[in-house]
């Protein structure tokens, strides 16, 4: 019955654990006492063992907001979790200790195994000598309650102010004050995301002013989210360090009582004292350690919020990143999804994936590699371009953040904007014409068309990029149609060039044919052809 309770409560406290196989670690102190106590085999032992680590909350990572910091996030309120729900179990035990007299020796043991197991993560890949202590401690403790038996009343009628009550309100206090915390960051971070899609979503047919004091309304929104999330990473951080001094203070309270009334055991206590003494000079130390860097953190955090920095160069792996919107083409119109992106300057690799922060679920991404950066101002939405993906046919439609944004994703994809000076109005006044260019470039047009298409459907009706139209119109144009390719390449998309055709005739000054040529092109136009 012994040995079910301690497997028990082990299972309770690392049950659920993600740690990957070759990170796990095996206090050698555990499995040496359970085994000689029980008479088990170490390897039994070793299957209810496991001590995990955390990533340490990053300030800068709190601007950036990616979906890694997020899933670290995740990580910090799940051990939380786990801690709020072993502190729980620890106080069952005493309670059951204060109740089960006659049984004080069984639920003793219980309680020894549950401090030799009780984990104490710290932040960061490698352990300072005070912290290995401090984490090490409990399975001290839990050594020296094994051994213990006897004279246990008095230690009893003090356990209840000197244990289960400081630890209750660690619980309360602490973790109780995280998940307040984490209620006011998901609001903020639900509040932000709503109202920067409310704000993408804005037309450009709103007035200036109007859209000016959306914009500073957005940027105070987003400071709130920024302040929101830099106070939920500091909380947190602070909790996590707490655990390794006031929670431990509070056992090591609870160990002094019980030494001093054990008679039995006062030679044990005796060893044991050193170790004790030790342990306060760490805590206190590590306490003070605490107050210094929690200054410096305050101070940190002040100069992470007042410096103004591009949360989209934070990372110098990528040339840019941050989040976007990819248009996606539905059969009833589109849509807008979100998307966290990153591009690499030097190799052009462009790697998108579907991410909401209010969502939090990771799903595959894709990377292009870049072939061209066009600014799109021809759709009814706000700071939009255009990537030319170099191994695929289609164009990637994103929507920026602000008109800011869109400028530094443009400039780091060395993107260019399509001005209607070099391809709209000014090729309309004095580039559309019948003259032997426009003849040139209408016969190309045909000839096209010909050699290509008269056996697709909706020739005229499929509608071609914007982008691609007004190029190959200036292209042919404004170089008097020398630098049109061979009908034998695959440059231009079929409605790319019926698109463009269209464009000019429409562009052409009136009238177009003269009555004379009128019903002649009627007729042309409602022959019917004979097969060939």
């Amino acid at each position: 019955r012994i040995w079910q309770v301690c497997v028990e409560v082990v299972d309770k406290t690392f049950t659920g654990s993600a740690l990957p196989s070759h990170k796990r670690v095996f206090p050698v102190e555990i499995v040496c006492c359970v085994s000689n106590l029980f008479s088990i085999s170490h390897d039994l032992v070793l299957q209810h063992i496991l001590i995990m680590g955390l990533l340490p909350l990053e300030y800068t990572d709190c601007l950036t907001d990616t979906p890694h910091y997020r899933e670290n996030l995740r990580a910090h309120e799940k051990e939380l979790e786990r801690t709020s729900l072993a502190i729980k179990g620890l106080i069952k035990e005493v309670k059951d200790l204060l109740a089960a007299a006659k049984t004080l020796s069984k639920v003793q043991r219980s309680l020894a195994s549950t401090l030799m197991n009780f984990q104490l993560d710290c932040i960061g890949s490698s352990q300072t000598d005070d912290e290995i202590i401090i984490a090490g401690s409990l399975k001290e403790f839990g050594r020296l309650l094994c051994v213990i038996e006897d004279e246990r009343e008095r230690m009893l009628d003090r356990a209840e102010d000197t244990l289960i009550i400081p630890i209750e309100n660690f619980r309360k206090e602490n973790i109780g004050a995280a998940k307040e915390g984490k209620k006011k960051f998901d609001k903020e971070t639900a509040k932000f995301c709503q109202s920067l899609e409310r704000h993408l979503n804005l037309s450009t047919k709103k007035g200036e002013n109007h859209l000016l004091e959306a914009d500073a309304s957005l940027e105070m929104e987003q400071r709130h989210f920024f302040q929101a999330s830099l106070e939920y990473a500091s909380l947190l951080t602070k909790i996590q360090e707490k655990k390794k001094f006031e929670f431990v203070e509070t056992i090591l309270s609870f160990m002094v009582g019980m030494m001093t009334f054990y008679h039995q055991g006062y030679e044990t206590a005796n060893e044991f004292k050193p170790f004790m003494t030790d342990l306060q000079r760490r805590l206190q130390r590590t306490r003070e350690n605490f107050a210094a860097t929690d200054s410096e953190a305050e101070q940190l955090k002040k100069k992470t919020l007042e410096k103004a920095q591009d949360p989209g160069v934070l990372n110098k792996m990528y040339t840019r990143q941050g989040y976007l919107f990819l248009m996606e083409k539905k059969a009833l119109g589109s849509t807008w999804t979100k998307h966290f992106c990153q591009y690499q300057k030097y190799q052009k690799k462009f790697s998108m994936m579907p991410y909401s922060q209010t969502v939090g679920k990771i799903m595959n991404g894709e990377t292009i590699t870049v072939k061209e950066c066009i600014g799109n101002d021809s759709i009814d939405k706000r700071f939009c371009f255009d990537i030319i993906p170099e191994d695929k046919s289609i164009i990637f439609t994103f929507q920026a953040l602000s008109d800011e944004d869109r400028r530094l994703w443009l400039d780091a994809m060395d993107g260019k904007e399509l001005t209607h000076s070099s391809s709209g109005k000014n090729l309309k006044q004095d580039g559309f014409s019948l003259d032997e260019t426009g003849f040139a470039f209408v016969q190309w047009c045909i000839n096209f068309i010909e050699s290509k298409g008269l056996l697709d459907q909706g020739l005229y009706r499929l509608v071609g990029v914007n982008s691609k139209v007004a190029k190959l119109t200036q292209v042919a144009l404004e170089n008097k149609g020398s630098n049109l390719p061979s009908l034998d390449e695959d440059e231009y998309e079929l409605k790319t060039v019926t698109s463009a055709l269209k464009n000019f005739f429409r562009n052409l000054p009136e009238p177009l044919l003269t009555f004379r040529l009128h019903g002649a092109f009627i007729a042309a136009a409602i022959h019917r052809f004979s097969p060939r």
